[in-house]
């Protein structure tokens, strides 16, 4: 195309981005002056490009044109920023901008201008809604910290926002209330986050992935949630929230394990529901973690411990079979794991029907074919279920599940007992950001103890929790005033 003009500016970034089809240049003549109009096709909105951009340009009827001109009276509608360093100016457009370039000027105008496609604010998939807000995170960061301000209108709401990843120049914006969230825990945050070198970020995984001690990576350190209610709830007791643009998942820190057993729900339903739906759940996953080893340790070592009725009915289902106990076990293990994974991976209702088939008939008929047993399968199968009462836990729990089963058919309940102990000590011995892992149980925190395994009244809790550091212990005085 034909350039008018010295625009060394617009010749230096364009250059830049010589790899870009998609980039779009548009020239425009005003007041006998040259504009040149550079974006993005895909990301901009051509109606409010023609709209707030171009139109009042076009129209204007000041004798000169400077992008001082344009920015403070021109393009008054739309958001515009005056920038000199190339690398900012190539930020800007490829994040949505239009950049605007003068014959006489060093400088380029970036103007907002984003009109990319985006998912809409729905109920998260991953988290189920029976009472409370329904709205869940996008992939849009700006978005979701819109949703989350809605929540927390206060003066005291930090957002930085730092760039992150070479290549993808990632937003990741660290919000928390300056006047409650312990100093130290958000330097800590802000630091590990700028030493990230990485080519790009493209969900916030990868963040959590360097917000975590290597040392001890097995279990999980990080906070997450797609509920705005629930992040907002998590900052107002002192964690820092990390929100990654492209993720719909947003990160919270210090962590510590009882949080995962508890439910938005809970605090939308009468305390004794909570307090009942909490203790399912820790019956739930120890069932789903002990119960396979536990079996296959009795079945092999102590079978004079099951009743003397099912342990008939158990010997008459295993006489036919070729496998020991723990083999058996195992291979029933990894069958529920391969359709778990299959039944995902596949298109929805063929998924549906994978679990159908692979549930009844294969399993079924490796009963009849003396593969398994009809025990082995149930027992399976209500570990597996009881698994899922703590969704964020299901990928710890499924492998410390397949240890305990070794340790069980192995050593018997001593070796049960060797992993209850090894797993506990590494338990009690983490922390995350100051916080104790298993607090307030381990440390002992009385305090913490109105919204651990009994919730109490909300009435009741007055003060933040005093297992995660913060600044400003009280939340609620008697009075109800804040």
């Amino acid at each position: 195309m034909r350039m008018h003009g010295n625009f060394e500016k617009f010749n230096t970034v364009w250059h830049e981005l010589a790899y870009a089809d998609d980039i779009v240049v548009r020239e425009l003549i005003v007041a006998k002056e040259s504009l040149k109009l550079i974006y993005v096709d895909d990301m901009v909105d051509s109606a409010l490009l023609a709209k707030s951009i171009v139109s009042p340009i076009l129209t204007s009827k000041n004798k000169t044109i400077s992008l001082e001109l344009l920015c403070n009276k021109v393009l008054t509608d739309a958001g515009c920023e005056l920038l000199d360093d190339n690398d900012q100016i190539i930020h800007k457009m490829l994040s949505g901008f239009v950049v605007i370039f003068t014959q006489r000027d060093s400088r380029a105008l970036c103007v907002a201008c984003q009109g990319y496609e985006k998912r809409s604010i729905t109920e998260p998939p991953t988290s189920a809604v029976l009472r409370g807000p329904r709205e869940g995170f996008i992939e849009d960061s700006t978005v979701n910290i819109s949703l989350i301000r809605r929540r927390v209108k206060s003066k005291n709401l930090a957002i930085r926002q730092l760039k992150v990843g070479r290549r993808s120049a990632t937003t990741v914006s660290l919000i928390y209330l300056a006047n409650v969230a312990d100093d130290s825990i958000v330097q800590m945050v802000e630091q590990k986050i700028k030493k990230i070198d990485i080519d790009g970020i493209v969900d916030s995984f990868f963040i959590q992935s360097f917000l975590e001690d290597e040392n001890n990576n097995f279990f999980k350190q990080v906070g997450n949630s797609e509920k705005p209610d629930v992040i907002a709830a998590k900052i107002f007791e002192g964690r820092v929230a990390i929100v990654v643009d492209g993720s719909p998942i947003v990160l919270t820190v210090p962590y510590i394990l009882f949080e995962d057993f508890q439910s938005a729900d809970d605090y939308y339903a009468h305390p004794y529901r909570a307090t009942f739906a909490r203790c399912i759940r820790i019956l739930g996953i120890l069932l789903a973690i002990m119960l396979p080893g536990v079996y296959v340790a009795m079945q092999s070592y102590h079978y004079s411990l099951f009743p003397s009725t099912f342990l008939i009915s158990l010997l008459n289902s295993i006489e036919t079979l070729s496998f020991p106990p723990l083999l058996e076990i195992l291979f029933v293990l990894f069958l529920f794991e391969i359709l778990s994974e299959a039944s995902i991976r596949m298109p929805k209702y063929l998924g549906m029907a994978l679990s159908i088939v692979g549930a009844l008939i294969l399993g079924d008929t490796a009963v009849k074919a003396g593969l398994i047993s009809s025990p082995s399968v149930m027992m399976v199968a209500i570990s597996s279920i009881c698994l899922y009462t703590v969704p964020d836990q299901v990928p710890t729990a499924s492998l410390l599940r397949v240890i305990f089963t070794v340790l069980g058919g192995v050593a018997g309940f001593f070796g049960v007992m060797l992993g209850i102990i090894f797993v506990l000590t590494c338990l009690v011995s983490m922390d995350s950001y100051g916080s104790p892992y298993l607090a307030p149980y381990a440390p002992y925190v009385p305090k913490d103890l109105k919204d651990a395994l009994v919730k109490h009244d909300l009435k009741d809790m007055f003060t933040r929790p005093e297992s995660i550091p913060n600044k400003n212990k009280v939340r609620m005085h008697s009075d109800n005033k804040d």
